[in-house]
């Protein structure tokens, strides 16, 4: 099967760049053949690459254009009038610079000086992406996918090559010819202004390595296939990540009868939560009814609230019949997405070399980051909310005890005292204050505490022994 994406790079040294060899790369005429010009010395080879960059375009091979730049070329100076017009190229609509807008005659000289005193330092890569007319056609507009990779794929490749703050820091050129039958190509120029590569001494220097790895090249051909068949693929396959993921953050949004926090019935999580309240409320300006889990400080305290939240997060996924399923269809999604990316891989003869997961792939990574911090942010304003809020509202109100009351003051208390004993000797604590109360002490609404303990079981004696279970040694230290 003939590839629909092909990618080809040349590069050419810098002036003073330490490993250059002096030797300038050509390919032979009507040949795949290479063979280089040797120059005795700096001066040369800049003459001899001033040629081929500023005033000379060896891709055609044909000595009649000996005289064009590179930039010239890219505009379709060297093409016949009969050509352009059947072709639809128009010289001021071809080149197009990072910023999306195109090259125009005024502009020529000054970019050629520009290009010139940059190539003292910098390597030029010189590159065509070569594509099947028809597969771009089906899918979307050529105008549109020159847009695309001007202004969005290549910035992403020169990241991935290891080029720091590419927009500020590169120049590049992406023109587009349609001149031979059944095929788009893209001219593409590229070349470092400033230093911007980062060594493993962690100094910034201009790119030493000229010719791009095979990962590097499958990178470009993956991100302009994904490009060309997003709306086909790619998209549907995002969109439906998207509602998995909105599916999932239904079960942490208060205002949605799935609430997973409204009605918890385990009592390490509720003592949990308790606790992850009461620090919430040490921390909080007391101007602000929310907290956000990313602004926590980076302190013990912070570090605290960071730990409970997640194991908060780690117990409800484990027990929530509905969150692991839920986690169980983003993951197929993700899979799913996965499958499409080696899918276009195979028909468009990417190697594997270099293949990134979809679960590495940085949009991805990015999406299931946003959705984790939001479960973890109404963890926590939860948690806030209903140790400060709703006990309080209540207290006030009804100037009763409840048994989420008991549970409250058991996890504050535990934690005030010590967390290390908290761990090792819970149990004892919860019976303790229990003891202090029901026996010592008097509770004037016994129907509340029997309606609370229903949560745990429908049968008042199956309540007992649940909440007795519960506070049994052996047994929760299982839980653990």
């Amino acid at each position: 099967m003939d590839s629909k994406v092909v990618f080809i790079s040349h590069p050419y040294y810098g002036v003073n760049n330490p490993d250059n060899n002096l030797r300038i790369y050509k390919k032979a005429k009507n040949s795949d053949k290479w063979y280089y010009i040797q120059c005795k010395d700096k001066n040369e080879y800049r003459a001899e690459l001033k040629k081929y960059i500023l005033g000379f375009y060896d891709y055609s091979r044909d000595e009649k254009k000996a005289h064009s730049s590179m930039i010239e070329y890219f505009m379709g100076s060297k093409k016949s009038d009969d050509i352009m017009l059947q072709s639809k190229m128009r010289r001021e609509e071809m080149a197009m610079l990072k910023n999306g807008s195109f090259i125009k005659d005024e502009m020529v000289e000054k970019m050629k000086k520009e290009w010139g005193n940059y190539l003292e330092n910098s390597n030029t890569q010189l590159a065509v992406l070569s594509l099947n007319q028809d597969y771009v056609d089906e899918n979307m507009s050529i105008k549109e996918l020159q847009k695309k990779l001007t202004m969005s794929i290549l910035p992403k490749l020169f990241k991935y090559c290891g080029y720091e703050n590419p927009k500020e820091n590169l120049e590049w050129i992406v023109s587009l010819h349609t001149d031979r039958k059944n095929n788009y190509h893209f001219h593409i120029a590229w070349i470092e202004k400033n230093k911007s590569y980062r060594y493993y001494n962690n100094k910034l220097g201009y790119r030493r390595k000229l010719k791009l790895s095979e990962n590097e090249e499958n990178f470009l051909k993956r991100q302009v296939s994904l490009t060309i068949e997003s709306s086909k693929l790619y998209r549907p396959a995002l969109i439906k990540i998207n509602k998995d993921l909105e599916h999932l953050q239904k079960y942490f949004n208060p205002k949605d009868q799935n609430f997973t926090l409204k009605n918890i019935s385990k009592l390490d999580l509720e003592e949990e939560i308790d606790r992850l309240g009461y620090l919430l409320s040490k921390i909080r300006n007391t101007d602000k009814k929310y907290i956000k889990y990313n602004s926590l400080p980076r302190n013990d305290i912070g570090n605290e609230i960071r730990k409970i939240t997640k194991d908060i997060k780690h117990k409800l996924f484990s027990t929530s019949e509905e969150l692991k399923l839920s986690k169980e269809e983003i993951n197929k999604s993700i899979e799913n997405l996965n499958d499409i990316f080696l899918d276009i891989d195979k028909r468009n003869n990417i190697s594997n070399i270099g293949f990134e997961n979809a679960f590495d792939n940085s949009l991805i990574k990015e999406k299931l980051e946003k959705s984790n911090n939001y479960i973890l942010n109404a963890i926590a304003n939860h948690a806030l909310y209903n140790y400060k809020y709703c006990k309080n509202k209540y207290k006030v109100k009804n100037n009763k005890i409840s048994l989420d009351d008991l549970i409250s003051e058991i996890a504050i208390n535990i934690y005030k005292r010590n967390n290390y004993n908290y761990l090792k000797n819970r149990s004892k604590y919860r019976l303790k204050l229990l003891e202090n109360y029901f026996i010592y002490g008097t509770y004037k609404n016994q129907d509340k505490l029997t309606n609370a303990l229903r949560r745990l079981s429908k049968s008042g004696e199956e309540a007992a022994n649940e909440f007795y279970r519960m506070l049994s040694d052996n047994e929760q230290e299982k839980e653990i």
